[in-house]
């Protein structure tokens, strides 16, 4: 490449060579020319203890930031060793850079991505095998931040099982910068040579228009389509932008310009950047919109603390400058162990966690605690024989060497994948897997025997026995589609009209809950049911709602509502609907809700090594998994005399456990829905209970 005619000035102190779970691994290299800078080292040793404590469970909610940290970390470090070499050369060597980071990212990653594999396969459940393939192979390819929020998968969902590569996430951000940062660079250099414009003034324009450019759509994307703004690079270059911008700074001539000894600028900088740390770690909360501006904390006080040891580094007209609290504490031989390890121990301690919780099935904090120091045991030995070995081979210094070996190792991680998802096709073709997989399927939409056309021009399901005078009208959200097939039975059984009316996601009762973009607001479905039953006039109404809307509960304009909001608009909402139910039918049954599980069932009795196990919940949790809106539902009912039917609870649950079933006969299909088999056991006590509706018995419990 052409030699940059405009010198850039050098950035001074960081290591020549990157290393963390956000940034490369590697530490500086041996005769680089370049101090180690072992305040940054201890910042990595801060941002993956923050990451690992929020995942084990302890109370630091936002330690999750610790990648944020991570990405300035990468940012400052990339910039400076691009810089250096830009300020050497006048170019980049894009080969030389991009197989330097394959060598120090590849070997570590296919360990950890091939012994998890091998590890869901001994632990977890079959239907999730192939799943689970694919997350590690578009690990391996940097690509899982792209693949996550196609698939809807959240970073903060409670599944119990969640995927162990999710993780790996910020590597793929972490991988794309490095493709797409040196060129960037390399354009800039460019433009300051055609224009005679001084190249350093060149790339902190570039760097501070990508920091604005970017916080502007991570503010917007948050807000619109808050997944993708979480995973993907756009949203997150202004951290790493950030971060060059300060590597640009002349910052022992700025401590000069301060008037402050350079000693008290760096304690200053470094206090103010640890607050923030510390502010993040401890205020920033999972339910925040986040990246957006709330993510300007961590990276604010990451850039401060890499400013304050940058004066150090740049060095003054009056000396070296004293050591701060700050030094003493990013320095102590803890943290710099950990700082060394961080890359490995990252890796390691979320597939560690996930694999010893379900292998256990028990997620208490101490277990987590343990899967973590066990991870950091495996990061150490990887850092020793992995890491090591590679970054020091002088058989790895050609780049052809280096882009042969990680093209075997790709093609053996992949093949491992793909002969998972091979081998699971085979498996889940066998019993118990193929009746998990036929419980577990989405149902088909259910087809109507008849419909009808309402006097307000509602297009209503009929089902049951057509030719009847008596009808019952079943509504509701999609705890009223699982009960489908049994109550169109049982109405045929009985002799009775059975119209059916339902959404998904909205409840009967007309309050606003988040929705898809594409299926809209519930209030029509609201409206038009209310309207459904005054066309229709039935001789009795079943309701079968969900009571898990708690987090869902919005106001018209889309906020949240509080606790006290989501009680009293509950509230309000059913008696209003349970008001005109019983206003306008002579009978009105409502459906005892069944809880919501803290497992997935199908995927619990399935595991290898605790299948047919124990996957109940105990009677407590079930009673309290819906939160406070099944008690507010009851007193409703109770002011508005409307009978009550129990068709799991009785069945599923004693004293002390409520239980999911067992392989042969599930109860539920997912994490709150019941499965076909199940509703179909109850066909007979539906048919009395629709009996029993219909004559009007005066009892309060017909289940």
């Amino acid at each position: 490449m052409a030699q940059a005619t405009t010198a850039v000035d050098r950035p001074t102190g960081p290591p020549a060579e990157p290393r963390g779970p956000g940034p490369d691994p590697s530490p500086a290299t041996p005769g680089a020319g370049h101090a180690f800078r072992t305040d940054i080292n201890g910042l990595r040793a801060v941002a993956v203890l923050a990451v690992v404590v929020y995942h084990a469970g302890i109370a630091i909610p936002g330690g999750f930031t610790g990648v944020d940290v991570f990405y300035v970390i990468s940012g400052y470090l990339i910039s400076s060793l691009l810089l250096r070499e830009v300020h050497r050369s006048g170019t980049v060597d894009l080969v030389e850079f991009w197989t330097r980071r394959m060598r120090r990212l590849v070997p570590a990653l296919a360990l950890v991505v091939s012994v998890t594999l091998l590890g869901c396969v001994l632990i977890l459940s079959p239907l999730v095998w192939g799943r689970l393939a694919w997350h590690g192979a578009s690990a391996m390819l940097f690509v899982s931040n792209l693949l996550f929020p196609y698939q809807g998968q959240n970073y903060f969902s409670d599944s119990v099982t969640p995927s162990p590569y999710l993780h790996t996430w910020s590597l793929g951000i972490e991988e794309q910068f490095y493709i797409f940062w040196p060129l960037l660079i390399l354009l800039a250099v460019a433009l300051a040579r055609r224009t005679r414009f001084p190249a350093r003034r060149m790339l902190q324009v570039l760097f501070a228009g990508t920091f604005v450019v970017s916080l502007a759509a991570s503010v917007w994307l948050t807000a619109a389509a808050p997944d993708w703004a979480f995973y993907i690079l756009p949203t997150r270059a202004w951290e790493f932008a950030g971060a060059a911008l300060v590597a640009t700074l002349p910052w022992g001539k700025l401590a000069e310009r301060s008037r402050l000894r350079p000693g008290v600028l760096r304690a200053l900088l470094g206090t103010a950047g640890f607050a923030l740390l510390a502010l993040s770690f401890a205020f920033v909360h999972e339910t925040d919109p986040f990246p957006g501006t709330i993510a300007l904390l961590p990276v604010g006080g990451a850039l401060l603390v890499l400013a304050a040891g940058s004066v150090s580094a740049s060095g003054t007209a009056s000396g070296a400058t004293s050591r701060t609290w700050v030094d003493r504490v990013l320095d102590l031989p803890v943290l710099q162990r950990l700082g060394d390890v961080s890359y490995s121990w990252y890796l390691w301690h979320w597939p560690f966690v996930v694999l010893t919780t379900a292998a256990v099935q028990d997620d208490a904090i101490w277990i987590k605690v343990l899967a973590s120091l066990g991870a950091l045991g495996a990061a150490f030995a990887t850092y020793h024989w992995v890491e090591n070995p590679v970054r020091f081979s002088r058989a790895m210094k050609s780049w052809r060497r280096t882009a042969a070996v990680t093209i075997v190792i790709g093609l053996a991680v992949g093949g491992l994948s793909v002969g998972t998802r091979v081998a699971t096709g085979a498996v889940l073709q066998r019993e118990p897997y193929a009746t998990a997989v036929e419980a577990g399927a989405e149902p088909k939409p259910y087809g109507c025997t008849e419909i009808t056309r309402t006097t307000s021009g509602t297009d209503v399901c009929m089902l049951g026995d057509i030719s009847a005078t008596t009808t019952v009208l079943l509504l509701g959200d999609s705890h009223t589609m699982h009960w489908i097939p049994a109550f169109d039975a049982a109405a045929d059984d009985a002799g009775l009209r059975l119209a059916v009316r339902w959404r998904h996601g909205c409840p009967a009762a007309k309050v606003d809950v988040e929705q898809p973009a594409e299926r809209g607001p519930c209030g029509d479905f609201q409206a038009e049911s209310m309207r459904v039953v005054d066309d229709l006039r039935p001789d009795a109404v079943v309701v079968s709602q969900a009571q898990i809307y708690a987090s869902r509960m919005q106001h018209a304009d889309g906020s949240w509502m509080t606790e006290d909001e989501v009680r009293s608009t509950w509230a309000s909402a059913n008696d209003e609907l349970f008001a005109h139910l019983t206003a306008v039918t002579p009978s009105v049954v409502a459906v005892k809700d069944n809880p919501q599980l803290d497992v997935d069932p199908l995927e619990c009795l399935t595991r290898p090594l605790t299948g047919l196990g124990d996957c109940s919940m105990s009677r407590a949790e079930a009673e309290e998994s819906n939160g406070d809106l099944p008690g507010i539902s009851a007193g409703i009912w109770k002011k508005y005399g409307v009978k009550t039917w129990d068709g799991v609870w009785s069945q599923t649950c004693d004293e002390r456990t409520c239980s999911v079933g067992d392989i042969s006969h599930p109860v539920y299909r997912d994490f709150h829905h019941l499965s076909v088999q199940y509703v179909m056991t109850r066909v007979p006590s539906v048919e009395r209970m629709l009996r029993t509706a219909v004559r009007g018995t005066p009892s309060s419990d017909i289940g």
